[in-house]
């Protein structure tokens, strides 16, 4: 980590009942990695919550994504009946993502815990990364999420000043 004082925070179960979340899914149980048309693009979005709704996406270079307009196109999607937080991922490795945030009615930000969080238990769910961990980089910072999938619990460590209570 970045930081020399480092912090965990357990973020509890990662939702992804569709009625929970909110998010306008019928076709599975969960909206994992399912198609939203965007201005003629196909994008597959994993829809989640850990307090508030957020869309997952992977991407081949997030810093080339247009973060404020396909973030803001996604997150007011018909699909997300009270709009979500849209979260961009990109695979480093087999232990790292990098993840850019657009944020529900404010735009762009560097992070939040809730969307380090996101993108840490969709790589683990989707298998981009090995096991039950990823360290998730986002803004001028690395998190380390883990999922223990048998406890079905959430936890992020980082920077103390970043994960305050």
């Amino acid at each position: 980590m970045n930081s020399t004082i480092d912090r965990t925070v357990s973020f509890g179960k990662p939702v992804t009942a569709p009625c929970l979340v909110p998010v306008e899914h019928k076709a599975t149980p969960d909206c994992i990695n399912d198609p939203f048309m965007i201005n003629g693009v196909c994008y597959k979005v994993t829809a989640m919550s850990f307090g508030s709704p957020h869309g997952a996406v992977f991407v081949d270079d997030v810093d080339a994504i247009d973060v404020k307009a396909t973030g803001a196109a996604l997150g007011t999607h018909s699909l997300f009946p009270e709009g979500a937080s849209i979260v961009f991922i990109q695979v480093i490795d087999k232990e790292t993502v990098k993840a850019r945030l657009w944020q529900r009615n404010e735009g762009e930000k560097d992070f939040t815990a809730e969307a380090a969080c996101v993108a840490g238990v969709t790589s683990i769910m989707l298998h981009k990364v090995l096991a039950g961990k990823v360290n998730v980089c986002m803004g001028n910072n690395i998190f380390r999420v883990e999922w223990d999938r048998c406890a079905n619990n959430v936890s992020l460590t980082g920077p103390a000043d970043l994960l305050k209570d």
